[in-house]
């Protein structure tokens, strides 16, 4: 009778365990580029190309994002990251690769593929506009963790947010091809908020500078991250 109920224990507390680990299907699939600016020409330039250029057809990605940074990593002058959203690998796989730009030029050998989640109920980025602020923190998977860890950590600290009239959403970029500086495979992933508005990412980050800063990642956390950057990004959906 003892060992049916220490089985039954062990029954509830892995089935529990294994409800906790479920990851939700990725909403997305990211494909970021580092570009630079063609000489003779102006971001302003770019921006105006970009917008100029219609998405259509089945095979067109869901959206073009082009991201000016304002606080980067170590960004070089007039350099810019180009990330395309679609819906998954064959998407991407079955694309005509789109037209050829005359205003920059993007370092295509080495783009990065990531596995895109949105965490939490917020879904209005770039409320009634094109362009707003993006800050975005490159993190990686501490030893013995995995990316359902990390969703699930997030997914606390978002829904925290959001409780408290936070209206930035947020994003859980998983990379699995491209460069990358890390030894161990797909470590590495991206922390992504995105402002309804510029005010609207300002009032976030406001709010995580409030009060007693922690510095460094919290020991409790399943990664550990770098400062995050800054960047202006422009966006072109599908029409």
């Amino acid at each position: 009778m003892k060992s049916n109920y220490i089985i039954s224990i062990f029954a509830v507390f892995f089935s529990s365990l294994a409800c906790a680990q479920e990851l939700p299907a990725p909403n997305s699939l990211y494909v970021g580029t580092q570009c630079t600016v063609n000489e003779g020409y102006i971001f302003d330039d770019v921006v105006a190309e970009f917008r100029g250029n219609e998405i259509t057809g089945t095979d067109g990605p869901n959206a073009i994002f082009f991201r000016q940074p304002i606080a980067g990593n170590n960004a070089a002058f007039n350099q810019f990251t180009r990330a395309v959203s679609w819906r998954d690998m064959e998407h991407w796989a079955t694309s005509d690769g789109g037209s050829p730009s005359k205003t920059s030029s993007c370092d295509n050998v080495n783009r990065k593929f990531f596995i895109n989640r949105v965490i939490g109920a917020n879904r209005d980025a770039y409320s009634g506009t094109d362009n707003t602020l993006v800050s975005t923190r490159v993190c990686k998977a501490k030893e013995g963790y995995n990316i359902s860890d990390v969703y699930q950590s997030l997914n606390i600290v978002q829904a925290s947010r959001e409780a408290n009239g936070d209206t930035s959403v947020m994003h859980l970029s998983h990379l699995f091809l491209g460069p990358s500086t890390d030894t161990d495979m797909r470590s590495t992933f991206l922390i992504r908020l995105i402002g309804e508005s510029d005010a609207g990412l300002a009032r976030t980050l406001d709010a995580q500078m409030a009060g007693n800063v922690s510095m460094g990642s919290a020991i409790n956390l399943p990664a550990t991250c770098q400062n995050a950057s800054l960047t202006r990004s422009y966006m072109k959906q599908k029409s």
